[in-house]
């Protein structure tokens, strides 16, 4: 029968069985070792049979009930009568212990088959046996709890059986305690406590109910190894791999195995979802599909991944940083508070401290070698700002977050001096000792460095409460402000009455300090849980989920974190007690799923609850501007900048919207200030070489795209580079360009349509019509989501021409000409469509419409679409009577 996971020993206490006997089987030899316990070969004397029996490992013999359950369980699975299933003959027990009898089975695991690639005729004569069998077992109410390539065995004469029926648990008939006991016996026998529950789901590892969804999901991870040859979830440590398995998504197995079916692909993906109720409903409806697609026919149920929607190629550099900027709104606070100093100070004070306090909140340092107390100190500085922020607006003190420091790599007090005109700092560090933790806190003087006041304290790690609000009465001592009682009560505020729930809430504001990292996001979201277990009521914590699942969603494009992030903000809102994060947390993804009327309405609301609060000001803005309110939506804009002088984030907003307005030179002048603002943010330089672009400046745009790659490479900057090179006949480095987008998001279909027109004209056809292909593929996708965006199907029925087919590209340019309105960027592509096609007079038409609608003539007069139109007096006469037209 081959050998188990040999990373799990049975104890030493366990006697071997070889060589005795047990009722009417004779036991020969051990065949192996895994999580449940012992195997051995075994002969029945009366049958004059072989067979497999199966003995309880050491650490499931304890308990009375447990052995109970476990016998009613195998009992169960022995009524178990199919070709795919290792039957289970008997149930013994012996001095105590409990051992199955079961079928023998000669043959290989599964696991040492994968050793070797598996062909798809392969796969499939494996994938639809094993839906035979859950199906026969899912029918009598029978969940295996358990499928892993371990647990299949392949016969020499090709059929498959699955093992280890014997831990299968009677779904439909237990209750909500018998579900508990049940998941906790076969999470034992799976070793989840030894290290490899790499194919559980998700429902399982919560400890919610499951059913035969539960095995469906563990057979997509198998059916994931055998196509792409790796299990995606498994980590060198237990906590790694079910974060993997509960919050993160598989990578794009058509990306690991590019040579598969979309179809099976599909098959795939819906197996692997997290929600058990998006996933197949039955073993049987998987069968079918599986068997469609191995026939060539269409699949039924088979997903489609969820896709970014694309923009036009001039928009995309400034689109994406748009989306980073929506993104980013959520966990940003507001730069600057007005804070008053006390009528009366004592002349030493006054002596000390500037006359104008302009205080830089330094970033708290990583503690080497603690990411855990990291992620505290960095959540605790966060808190810390957060709090002085919310103080009422009517004294003389100016802040500098950290935040504003670390956009510009400013960790010490002369650099924020020098940047922000800082003359006071604020720094906080944080030690482990023991089981206690040593925190520091000083007022700095910005010209010398030295402390001006300061003071450290030593408490239980656990103890946070005590930690924040000593560091945030040494800030108000230190700066010489005396508070109203409601303002004190204020500052002592942690949203819940439990250290610990609030000690979780602030190592996940520390991970979010980061969000673009996905590590961060997921142990930002494990954080709130925990917290959210201790005190459901945590209306902050609840917020705050909501914001993680939404840059979950902005990391990954999955669906489903959507709804996940919009009911954690609901529910924030509802407990009343989470102030004005929950409502931006609602207006920032009702503007992110096309909601504004109600989005405005939540920013209005936050704004009503923090008037300085510049995440709600922008928001509130964003959803007027798309509203068609653009006088409202300015002046909010710029009460942004007012409030916020020092903040890249206004600027750039503000930017933004002179962008979508045609108010170029304007937006210009904005995103120069995000550059001396910030000038080591890679987004300023980002926008500003999509503003060169736009006007038809290509050469002068590659220099600060140049720039934003330096600082940080982004999809966005390599495709507005790609596009500055096309623009310029530099088709080969363009080309280059759009493959380093490829790789920073392969999914995005625009830059596969990109690389494939770069590649055409630099004379590389086959590899252009290669990249098509891909292109179209994805949009297709796209439109599953979405069978009405006229942006997809614009650039489809481009793809299409390109590839010389006439039919589809018309098809498509036709119902995206239905659905846009005739946008000028919309007549544009048909004009490059019915120009490919060889209509030239059509093509002339279209241009022209499009020329009247606005779109600029600097942008197409030389470019090599239209090259075979250079010589037609036509197209010289639109260029000449337009020559003005930027």
């Amino acid at each position: 029968m081959g050998e188990p996971n040999r990373q799990i020993q049975t104890p030493p206490t366990l006697q071997d069985l070889s060589g005795t006997t047990v009722g009417r089987f004779r036991i020969k030899e051990r065949l192996g070792t895994g999580g449940m316990g012992q195997v051995y070969s075994a002969e029945d004397t009366i049958l004059r049979r072989r067979v497999a029996i199966k003995r309880m490992a050491l650490q499931l013999q304890f308990g009375e009930a447990d052995r109970s359950r476990f016998l009613k369980e195998a009992q169960r699975a022995s009524a178990l009568n199919h070709p795919n299933i290792a039957a289970v003959y008997d149930v013994l027990q012996h001095q105590s212990e409990i051992l199955l009898v079961m079928e023998y089975v000669e043959g290989i695991m599964l696991r040492t088959r994968l050793w070797e690639p598996v062909s798809l005729e392969q796969f499939y004569e494996i994938a639809l046996q094993c839906a035979d069998g859950l199906s026969a077992a899912h029918e009598q109410h029978i969940v295996h709890g358990d499928i892993k390539p371990e647990n299949i065995m392949l016969t020499p004469a090709g059929r498959i059986k699955i093992l280890d029926f014997g831990v299968a648990k009677r779904f439909s008939a237990a209750g909500p305690g018998e579900a508990t006991q049940s998941l906790a016996s076969v999470a034992s026998v799976a070793g989840i406590s030894g290290g490899t529950p790499a194919y559980m789901a998700p429902e399982v590892l919560l400890q919610k109910p499951y059913d035969g969804r539960a095995d469906l999901f563990s057979l997509g991870l198998v059916f994931y190894e055998m196509l792409g040859g790796k299990q995606p979830f498994l980590t060198d440590s237990l906590a790694g791999t079910m974060g993997r398995i509960l919050h993160t998504d598989v990578p794009p197995l058509a990306e690991v195995n590019p040579q598969l079916p979309a179809a099976l692909v599909g098959i795939v993906d819906r197996l692997l979802m997290k929600e058990p109720s998006a996933r197949y409903p039955s073993a049987s409806a998987l069968r079918a599909d599986l068997l469609a697609v191995r026939e060539g026919r269409k699949p039924q149920f088979a997903a489609e991944l969820v896709r970014r929607r694309a923009l036009p190629r001039w928009l995309m550099p400034f689109a994406l940083a748009a989306l980073l900027l929506v993104v980013a709104l959520l966990a940003y606070r507001p730069l600057q508070r007005l804070l008053s100093r006390p009528a009366a100070q004592s002349k030493s004070a006054q002596a000390t401290l500037p006359q104008v306090e302009v205080v830089a909140i330094l970033p708290f340092q990583p503690i080497e070698g603690n990411p855990k107390l990291t992620a505290l100190g960095q959540g605790l500085v966060e808190s810390l700002a957060s709090k002085l922020s919310r103080l009422t607006p009517d004294r003389s003190l100016q802040i500098i977050l950290p935040r504003q420091l670390e956009e510009k790599k400013i960790s010490s007090l002369p650099d924020a001096r020098r940047q922000f005109g800082a003359n006071l700092g604020f720094k906080v560090s944080v030690e482990p000792s023991g089981e206690l933790v040593r925190v520091r806190y000083s007022l700095l003087d910005g010209k010398t460095g030295s402390d001006l006041e300061g003071n450290s304290l030593t408490v239980p790690a656990a103890d946070v409460f005590s930690v924040e609000d000593a560091v945030a009465q040494g800030a108000l001592r230190a700066l010489h402000l005396t508070l109203r009682p409601e303002e004190l009560a204020d500052l002592k505020v942690h949203g819940t009455a439990q250290p610990a729930a609030y000690e979780y809430y602030l190592r996940a504001r520390g991970y979010l300090v980061d969000p673009t990292r996905p590590e961060n996001v997921e142990n930002a979201i494990v954080m709130l849980r925990a917290a959210l277990k201790l005190d459901p009521g945590y209306g902050m914590a609840k917020a705050a989920l909501g914001e993680a699942y939404w840059r979950q969603y902005g990391l990954t494009k999955q669906k489903q974190w959507t709804a996940q992030a919009r009911s954690e903000c609901n529910q924030a809102i509802s407990l009343g007690n989470a102030g004005a994060a929950g409502h931006i947390c609602l207006g920032v993804i009702n503007a992110g799923t096309g909601d504004y009327r109600n989005a405005a309405a939540e920013f209005q609301r936050a704004v009503e609850l923090d008037p300085t609060d510049e995440n709600a000001t922008i928001g509130l803005a964003g959803a007027l501007e798309h509203q068609g309110a653009v006088d409202e939506a300015e002046k909010a804009y710029q009460r942004s900048i007012e409030a916020h002088p020092q903040s890249y984030v206004s600027y750039n907003a503000l930017g933004a919207f002179y962008f979508r307005r045609s108010e170029n030179e304007k937006a210009l002048q904005m995103f120069q200030k995000v550059t001396e603002l910030a000038p080591e943010n890679y987004i300023g330089y980002l926008n500003l070489g999509g503003i060169d672009n736009e006007l038809g400046r290509y050469s002068e745009a590659i220099e600060p795209l140049r720039k934003s790659i330096l600082l940080r490479p982004s999809y966005g900057a390599y495709l507005g580079l790609g596009y500055s090179y096309f623009s310029v006949h530099d088709f080969a480095a363009a080309a280059s360009s759009y493959v380093e987008a490829t790789k920073l998001d392969p999914q995005q279909y625009f830059s596969w349509g990109n690389l494939g027109e770069a590649q055409y004209y630099a004379g590389k056809r086959d590899e252009a019509d290669r990249a098509y292909r891909k292109a179209i593929e994805l949009a297709q996708r796209q439109l599953q989501v979405n069978p009405h965006d006229s942006d997809v199907l614009s650039d489809m029925s481009e793809y299409y021409s390109m590839l010389g087919d006439r039919k589809q590209a018309l098809r498509c340019l036709t119902l995206a000409l239905q659905y846009g309105h005739s946008e000028k960027e919309l007549l544009f592509t048909a004009a490059e469509v019915y120009n490919q096609l060889g209509e030239t007079g059509l093509a002339l038409e279209w241009l022209a419409k499009a020329v009247r609608a606005g779109y600029p003539v600097s942008k197409f007069r030389d470019f090599p679409t239209f090259a075979n139109l250079a010589q037609d007096t036509r197209f010289q006469e639109l260029i000449g009577k337009h020559a003005g037209n930027r």
